[in-house]
């Protein structure tokens, strides 16, 4: 669908609807097939498994588009970790009997995906991963606990990491796909924030998996699978972030009289406008190191670490505008503060990341 078209759909069922589907629960299959149809849910898949077979910058814009039009980050984020943690995987490591039989679902709305990677006890550090795979005769046992997960409580299949070599550290981490049928418990969990985006811990006690659904190799885990959706997805909704916090600027900008600004509030409103043309212009040279031809893993990171830390001080200081020029009444912008609490998730991890970035 062209951009035009895209928007208008934003416009007149993701955000007519925002409301209502914030109180009930969020999730709403209908509009999700919708999407389907729109080779959103579809995106970045070939079109031999019914996928849209775009590229990642249409698929960006696309995402872009459904989260600032529709101003719903929640359902965008559940769109983003569809595509980037379960269904491209799937596609990128998995065999030709696993994409045959699950990307076309995956694709038209049939099925949702989900990735249950990181866990409550040990975060997303693969070192200390719980979560095991048994191998036995008619398969593999999955046990564990993993959470929170992005549209757990709605998925039908699961990217799941466990350990099928203790003795190996994260050398020993598999990847499985494991439909929710197979056994896999859920229970939601209410964030506080993207109420449009269901999030649940996934429980598994000795699930059982066919030796078939590994996928790609034993060990193959952590460095090749959950290193690579990491990127992927953090590459992704980096640029969708920024054009969702572009329509949260514009909307308070809107919604001032201009001789009611003082100075101060001018100057700030502003400033707040030239860093989000800047963080534009890095969003798109992350997703070019990370989906790209040229591979600088250095930068990458840095400049992950960059926006860590810029986005949540630009949400922070966007709340006190918000609140002197009075508009912590409008519904439309409160919420979108309440959904950039997300920035705030990994926040100690960050601070990790950044000790070790030059010592």
């Amino acid at each position: 669908m062209d951009a035009e078209g895209l928007r208008a759909f934003a416009r007149d069922r993701v955000f007519s609807t925002l409301e209502s589907r914030s109180e009930e629960g969020g999730f709403d299959r209908s509009l999700w097939r919708e999407m389907a149809e729109l080779g959103l849910v579809g995106a970045l898949v070939d079109e031999e498994y019914g996928g849209d077979a775009g590229d990642i910058e249409r698929f960006v814009r696309g995402a872009s588009i459904l989260a600032a039009e529709g101003c719903d980050l929640g359902l965008t984020l559940s769109l983003i970790d569809h595509v980037t943690l379960c269904a491209y995987p799937l596609q990128a490591f998995g065999s030709p009997a696993l994409r045959s039989r699950y990307l076309p679902s995956l694709c038209n709305g049939e099925r949702i995906g989900a990735a249950a990677i990181s866990e409550p006890e040990s975060g997303g550090n693969p070192s200390r991963m719980i979560t095991t795979a048994v191998l036995e005769k008619d398969g593999y046992a999955i046990s564990g606990i993993k959470g929170p997960v992005t549209n757990a409580p709605t998925a039908d299949v699961f990217l799941i990491i466990a350990s099928t070599d203790r003795d190996a550290g994260k050398a020993g981490l598999s990847a499985f796909l494991v439909e929710r049928e197979a056994g896999i418990e859920v229970e939601e969990i209410k964030l506080g924030f993207l109420p449009t985006s269901p999030h649940g811990k996934v429980i598994l006690k000795k699930v059982k998996v066919p030796s078939d659904h590994l996928i790609g190799e034993e060990g193959w885990g952590h460095e090749r699978i959950s290193r690579s959706v990491f990127m992927w997805e953090r590459a992704v909704i980096i640029p969708v972030i920024v054009a969702f916090m572009e329509r949260l600027h514009h909307l308070v900008v809107s919604s001032l009289e201009p001789a009611e600004i003082s100075p101060d509030l001018r100057v700030l409103l502003a400033q707040r406008k030239v860093e989000v043309t800047a963080y534009h212009i890095l969003g798109e040279r992350l997703l070019g190191l990370t989906f790209g031809s040229t591979d600088n893993g250095r930068e990458r990171m840095e400049l992950l670490l960059f926006f860590g830390k810029a986005l949540p001080s630009w949400v922070e200081s966007m709340r006190g505008a918000v609140g002197e020029a009075r508009l912590d009444g409008d519904e439309t912008i409160t919420g979108m503060l309440i959904d950039l609490r997300l920035l705030e998730v990994g926040s100690s991890i960050l601070d990790w990341q950044f000790q070790k970035l030059l010592f």
